[in-house]
């Protein structure tokens, strides 16, 4: 380039007079939400007691489940409809879906006169390699011996596998009580469909059975793990937490959070995968100098990947990923922020890619928790944009608030569906929102049309991305709006001209 050529183009870009804070990743999507009397916020496929459509808006947002290809997700939560109809899983793919199961409508696959009441925690729903999907509930309607179901969707029938009072096999009571005559509880959670058509679950309380042997870690219908009896590197699980255990479809892999009949309850508290403690209370974590104090939520994807996140003595956090520390209170992030004490959310796809979410040091509440890509690039922050009705405009008045991060999931190509509230320029909360945002699959600084080579040809993009992010968004859908923060102090700004000329002479960033 000659010398009067950057003039000119060094012209055209001081031109520009709107700085933009910038995350890396595309617009954020809205897919439903609770703000009263807004499309977003009607329920897709509600009905009333007799069974007819009617309309009804969410309320609330509780959880929420994902396929392990990112092609279906269920959305477990709540409407204003009356408190014996209220209670909704949707089941959706993209940014639509529709009444999977519903409060006070017949329960499918029970028997007649059967109700759904409520779906159970934490996650919602979990799918086989076949796609069948898996989820407990509890039942109205009938006989409230057998109310607890573990209900299998096969994409054509549903079918009640277990339930309440059915035959609980493989446990052992304690010395002097029958052993044999056990049934399951009232309280069927974790559930994680095999693809054998089974699934595996934990059951608390046991009946027939005492409390010191229960709650149980299933597969079918035959006890896995049992408290109170099943060996773990030496010592004897003493309980196990009945929201926090998991494994894979095929069965090779699982997880349970929970503790030990250690004697010294300041280090009985542990994280097992697949028979090995991989985190233990008191104990340093991943082999690090953080010692842990608690496990807050696992995940585990379907090839075996685990996420976990939990925090020290001190109440700082932290996140392991395979018995790896990712990311404790105090790293750095980027353009000189670092994590703070709170990590609400830690997740990850099967192709390597982790995300945390978490507060960080900015010293802003208003726009202090982000969301990070791999440690270092972030996705989204507090006090983003969103663009409501989706005009393609920022017109709304609304805009990220806080990120609720158990609902989250990154897919294998980086398509990130999110549960968080909403709130106005005011700072008044406008209730939770369901969002996506994608994720682009590159991150090549100073390539702003996405054509792999860095040249005149971006110049034109990163003057739009400088003026109008929104339409930069919508005009490069797939390009990375963070490619234009050259200088790496999370926006892209005037402080990003020089060294994004110097790039296009260079033909690339150093």
């Amino acid at each position: 380039m000659s010398g009067s050529s950057h003039r000119g183009y060094w012209a055209v870009l001081t031109s520009v007079c709107v700085l933009t804070a910038a995350a890396a990743a595309g617009p954020i999507e809205v897919i439903y939400t609770e703000i009263p009397g807004h499309p977003t916020a009607v329920v897709p496929g509600a009905r009333d007691a007799s069974g007819n459509l009617v309309y009804a808006e969410f309320t609330v947002f509780e959880d929420l489940a994902m396929r392990p290809d990112g092609g279906e997700w269920i959305l477990k939560g709540r409407s204003n409809l009356a408190t014996t109809l209220d209670a909704i899983l949707i089941l959706g793919s993209g940014t639509s879906g529709w009444a999977f199961a519903q409060d006070g409508q017949p329960l499918l696959g029970g028997v007649p006169g059967e109700q759904y009441d409520f779906f159970d925690s934490p996650v919602p729903a979990s799918w086989n390699d076949y796609g069948h999907i898996g989820f407990s509930c509890r039942a109205k309607g009938g006989s409230t011996s057998i109310a607890e179901k573990v209900i299998v969707f096969d994409g054509i029938t549903h079918t009640v596998i277990h339930k309440q009072s059915d035959p609980a096999y493989g446990l052992i009571d304690v010395p002097g009580n029958p052993t044999g005559d056990e049934l399951f509880g009232n309280s069927i959670n974790s559930v994680h469909v095999l693809n054998n058509g089974d699934a595996g679950f934990v059951n608390t309380p046991i009946q027939n059975c005492h409390s010191s042997r229960y709650p149980a870690f299933f597969r079918g219908n035959t006890s896995f793990r049992q408290s109170g009896v099943s060996l773990i590197e030496g010592e004897v699980w003493d309980n196990f937490d009945y929201d926090d255990c998991g494994g894979t479809a095929d069965g090779l892999h699982w997880f349970a959070k929970g503790d030990t009949e250690n004697p010294n309850t300041a280090i009985d508290d542990i994280l097992a995968v697949d028979d090995v403690v991989v985190l233990r209370e008191g104990s340093p974590v991943a082999g690090s100098s953080v010692t842990m104090a608690a496990v807050f939520f696992t995940r585990m994807l379907s090839d075996g990947t685990w996420f976990c996140r939990g925090d020290d003595p001190a109440d700082n956090d932290w996140a392991v990923r395979n018995g790896v520390l990712m990311a404790k209170t105090g790293d750095a992030i980027v353009g000189g922020e670092h994590w703070g004490n709170t990590f609400s959310g830690f997740n990850g796809n099967r192709v390597g890619d982790w995300l945390l979410i978490g507060n960080t040091d900015i010293g802003d509440p208003n726009k202090d928790y982000v969301m990070v890509l791999n440690g270092d690039i972030i996705v989204a922050r507090e006090g983003d944009p969103i663009d409501l009705d989706g005009n393609g405009q920022f017109d709304d008045d609304v805009y990220l608030n806080l990120f609720k991060g158990t609902g989250t999931f990154l897919t294998d190509s980086r398509m990130v569906y999110f549960l968080a509230t909403l709130r106005n320029g005011a700072g008044t909360n406008l209730g939770d929102a369901y969002l996506r945002l994608q994720i682009p699959l590159s991150f090549v600084p100073a390539d702003m049309n996405c054509d792999g080579v860095v040249d005149f040809g971006d110049i034109n993009p990163f003057v739009l991305a400088l003026s109008n992010p929104a339409a930069y968004a919508s005009n490069y859908p797939l390009c990375d709006i963070g490619n234009g923060d050259i200088n790496g102090d999370g926006e892209v700004g005037f402080g990003d001209i020089n060294p994004f000329v110097q790039c296009i002479v260079q033909g690339g960033c150093p």
